[in-house]
């Protein structure tokens, strides 16, 4: 017990080993900025259509080659990727090395090209299985097995047992690591990419928020007309007239809970008196009145 609380110890005086907090961050905001790109695309399509139609279409590549950019500048530049230098993180070998030319190679790719060919293969696995509802391969169930192997990774990582969060880092043989002084030039452009990638995020949830409102607004089935529940012939209602007076509407105005068009002098004191629609019978006061305006010539 002993030896296990001085180990923990030793972990949180590490000063050069970043916290969960850390590296759950860094990961939160390489996933916000990816879709950046596709989403100012997908706002100019909707649009734009004539412009940006055929540019919505390969937006997905147009995104990785703008990360492509980044993460080469910042690799190249301070040993990290763009995350992890906001957040004062660095990339380096196991034995506390400087990343060289081919680590940054393969730091770029596990970045970039990867996150691209398994977003790919997850689509195309997707609408393999909606066709063929038994595919011979299974990409649901090998991905399940990589999330398990990264969340174990996590864990050993927690308690020590690891000296990096990431599988893919482990098997490029790099860790991260709080890095120097990062009070440099880039880092403005750094906090403006950003604040930039955060506000664009929040207006994709934004509109997405409000369009999806609406859409469920309009996916509501159209109300059948209420039923109309005749009990005297001076009850029905007749074409172009009040269904009370059998006159021409005068002051007309619309019952909102049955949608029965009313001379106001008519319907007022029948609903002060009966609490309902004469034709329909449903519930309905007076403030369930509507006044119509005839369109002044």
């Amino acid at each position: 017990m002993a030896e296990r609380g001085a180990h923990l110890s030793q972990l949180l005086l590490d000063s050069s080993r970043p916290s969960i907090f850390e590296l759950v961050a860094q990961e939160g905001l390489n996933q916000a900025l990816r879709g950046t790109i596709k989403f100012v695309f997908r706002v100019c399509a909707n649009h734009y259509p004539e412009t940006f139609g055929l540019s919505f279409r390969w937006a997905n590549e147009i995104q990785l080659l703008f990360d492509c950019f980044l993460q080469n500048y910042y690799l190249r530049n301070y040993g990290a990727s763009f995350a992890e230098n906001f957040y004062g993180l660095e990339r380096v070998t196991k034995e506390d090395c400087t990343l060289n030319g081919k680590g940054t190679l393969h730091s770029l790719i596990s970045l970039t090209i990867l996150p691209y060919a398994l977003s790919k293969l997850d689509a195309y696995f997707s609408e393999r299985q909606h066709n063929q509802p038994h595919p011979v391969l299974n990409f649901s169930s090998i991905r399940f097995i990589y999330d398990l192997i990264v969340l174990v990774n996590w864990m050993l990582y927690t308690w020590g047992k690891s000296v990096t969060h990431s599988p893919i880092l482990h098997l490029l043989g790099l860790k991260l690591k709080h890095g120097g002084d990062n009070s440099s030039p880039g880092i403005s452009l750094t906090k403006i990419i950003e604040l930039s990638a955060f506000f664009i995020q929040f207006l994709e949830w934004w509109f997405t928020n409000q369009s999806s409102q609406a859409k469920s607004m309009l996916s509501l089935p159209i109300p059948p007309p209420p039923h109309s529940i005749v009990q005297n012939q001076h009850s029905k209602p007749r074409t172009g007239a009040c269904p009370l007076c059998q006159q021409q509407w005068k002051n007309e105005c619309v019952l909102r809970v049955s949608g029965y068009v009313y001379c106001y002098r008519c319907i007022l004191p029948y609903l002060k008196e009966n609490n309902k629609c004469p034709i329909s019978k449903l519930p309905a006061s007076p403030n369930d009145l509507i006044r119509i305006f005839a369109n002044a010539e």
